[in-house]
């Protein structure tokens, strides 16, 4: 049994001694990888402004939206991994009351079926510059970023006096904001 457990013994050196080869041989192995552009926004909560407000006593101002402005706030991420363009655009070019254009018509130079609004995308960290879209000035509005960003941006929507000169008309108002971020 000595003489096996020795042999066995004398086998395991042999295997656990280093092995003396000729030279080594090494080879370089480049890694590569694409990162595709992308840009991501979170989906902002709807905007509901459930009555607005109106001057509704008599005089000169009676039916005008009233001075001050009224808003609703939320946080949106929106990011992007290269350097982009971040926009906003109304589809009616205001809040439109499309059933009202019809009241309007009757003393155009006082009413209105559209009620103008702003909305401001703010990056808290400044990584890209402030977009301050209003609708009385355009249908569309964008800014560029420098370079990549991820923000936890502030949205807000504001109605304002300044914006909408004539009466609104009564009724319901809508529009569709699309916020975009993409290549500029």
């Amino acid at each position: 049994m000595k003489k096996i457990l020795i042999a066995a013994v004398a086998s395991t050196a042999l295997i656990a001694t280093p092995a003396f080869a000729g030279p080594t041989d090494s080879q370089a192995l480049n890694v590569s990888g694409t990162v595709n552009q992308e840009c991501s926004i979170a989906a902002p909560a709807a905007v509901n402004f459930p009555t607005v407000n109106i001057n509704e006593g008599a005089g000169a101002n009676a039916l005008l939206l009233k001075n001050g402005s009224q808003a609703q706030s939320q946080n949106i991420y929106v990011s992007c991994n290269y350097a982009a363009k971040v926009g906003a655009s109304s589809q009616n070019g205001g809040l439109l009351n499309a059933a009202g254009a019809t009241l309007a018509e009757n003393d155009p130079d006082d009413f209105t079926n559209v009620i103008h609004y702003r909305v401001k995308l703010d990056a808290t960290d400044n990584s890209f510059p402030v977009l301050d879209f209003r609708t009385r000035l355009e249908a569309g509005d964008s800014v560029n970023a420098a370079g990549a960003f991820h923000n936890n941006a502030l949205l807000e929507v504001r109605i304002d006096r300044d914006d909408t000169a004539k009466r609104p008309v009564a009724g319901a108002y809508t529009d569709v904001t699309v916020l975009s971020a993409g290549p500029v």
